[in-house]
């Protein structure tokens, strides 16, 4: 398989809380005409939670209007982390259809959102 083992629990390739986003860092990544990050967020209680969204290509985070975003929090823990890789791979599966149309027509897209 392509996960390796952490922590003695199966993990895939969102690295771990405590070695990643503890650091603030934030994974961005594309599959398929998906792109996806995970980050730690602190909510307005102080309270921490792992937030993960998904958009379609071909732009960045930055650059794609939120309407195109789909956004879901998780508790921030190594469960949290497992439960946002379950759901960012529910979502490529869901919508694969649209993925696979931003990834071969992303002229096309980027004027679906009003970007061209």
């Amino acid at each position: 398989t392509s996960s390796t083992l952490v922590a003695n629990r199966p993990f895939s390739t969102f690295y771990d809380v405590s070695s990643f986003y503890n650091k603030k860092a934030i994974l961005k990544c594309s599959f398929k005409g998906m792109r996806y990050q995970v980050q730690g967020v602190s909510k307005e209680d102080d309270e921490k939670v792992l937030q993960a969204d998904v958009w379609p290509e071909p732009f960045c985070y930055e650059k794609t209007p939120l309407d195109f975003h789909t956004v879901k929090e998780f508790e921030y823990s190594e469960d949290g982390l497992d439960k946002v890789y379950g759901w960012i791979c529910e979502q490529y599966e869901a919508r694969k259809d649209e993925w696979d149309f931003a990834l071969k027509n992303p002229l096309d897209k980027a004027k679906q959102m009003g970007l061209m």
